[in-house]
């Protein structure tokens, strides 16, 4: 018969892809590890895990018997901390997938408030697969979410901003028109402007719709920040981004009637009865601060 141990003890292996680390983690020897997995697949008449000399990797069946595990675990622990004090102090590691250096400020507040959490941070622009990234929770900027088994929170709103240096705008003609962009260098974000094409909307709510071709295209909004402070180019970005230094004077807006479209922000997670107190904590946390995302 299988043990809810020994399932919890492959789920270990399964999150950090090594028997040592698990091993570690868990308090016991490697050896006893490698043969509790082996014991599983023999019981299971399945293999679970890729195993080569450097490589550790889970099978097809292997991640699908890793989300029952955790799942399992998940609802063992829930039903271990609805029975314990109501006053318990939120702890442990959250596993949270964010754009890079988007939320620096606000979860560094959250550290402070609860000195107890620990932060397992992906910086990552591109929309991280929640069960094949292991994360408890992932903020995703999309005006619509593909996967409906997800759930979401929305947070608040991406307000983008126009902007460049002094310097690079010393360079060039007036901006006046949406047009004068085109005579621009642009640097883009591949992921939200991938399609080559400016959507920009006046206070009037009039629409212009300009395809434009990068200077420089990058994956990140951290380093297209980084090749406009370098004076090669406006760009479009969010406008929480640019707050010190548009106060310093580093960064200018241009076409300060002109925004891009406005894309939600949604705090996106796996399953709501059984969250974790310290995910639901951070999502409280961060449903407070929607003045950060504008």
């Amino acid at each position: 018969m299988i043990s809810l141990d020994d399932m919890m003890v492959f789920a270990k292996v399964a999150e950090k892809q090594s028997f040592t680390q698990a091993a570690d983690d868990l308090d016991i020897g490697k050896a006893r590890v490698s043969q509790i997995v082996s014991k599983l697949e023999q019981a299971l008449n399945t293999r679970l895990l890729h195993r080569t000399t450097r490589s550790l990797s889970l099978t097809d069946a292997g991640l699908r018997y890793y989300e029952k595990c955790k799942l399992i675990g998940d609802i063992a622990s829930e039903a271990n901390a609805e029975t314990q004090d109501a006053n318990q102090i939120p702890s442990g590691t959250i596993r949270i997938s964010t754009p890079s250096s988007a939320l620096v400020d606000i979860l560094s507040e959250f550290l402070h408030l609860y000195p107890k959490i620990k932060l397992d941070i992906i910086e990552s622009d591109s929309y991280s697969n929640l069960i094949e990234s292991r994360c408890d929770i992932a903020l995703r900027a999309s005006s619509a979410l593909e996967d409906s088994s997800l759930y979401a929170v929305r947070l608040g709103y991406f307000r983008d901003m126009i902007c460049a240096t002094p310097t690079y705008l010393s360079k060039v003609e007036t901006v006046s028109t949406p047009e004068d962009l085109l005579s621009l260098d642009w640097i883009s974000h591949h992921i939200v402007h991938g399609d080559k094409q400016l959507t920009m909307t006046n206070n009037q709510g009039q629409v212009t719709r300009l395809v434009h071709s990068p200077k420089v295209q990058v994956r990140t909004a951290a380093t297209v920040k980084e090749f406009v402070l370098n004076h090669l180019g406006f760009a479009i970005m969010p406008s929480f981004m640019m707050k010190e230094e548009l106060a310093h004077g580093d960064l200018v807006r241009i076409l300060p009637d002109v925004h891009d479209l406005e894309i939600p922000i949604y705090a996106v997670y796996q399953e709501k009865a059984l969250m974790p107190l310290r995910v639901r904590t951070l999502i409280d946390f961060l449903k407070q601060k929607t003045d950060a995302f504008e």
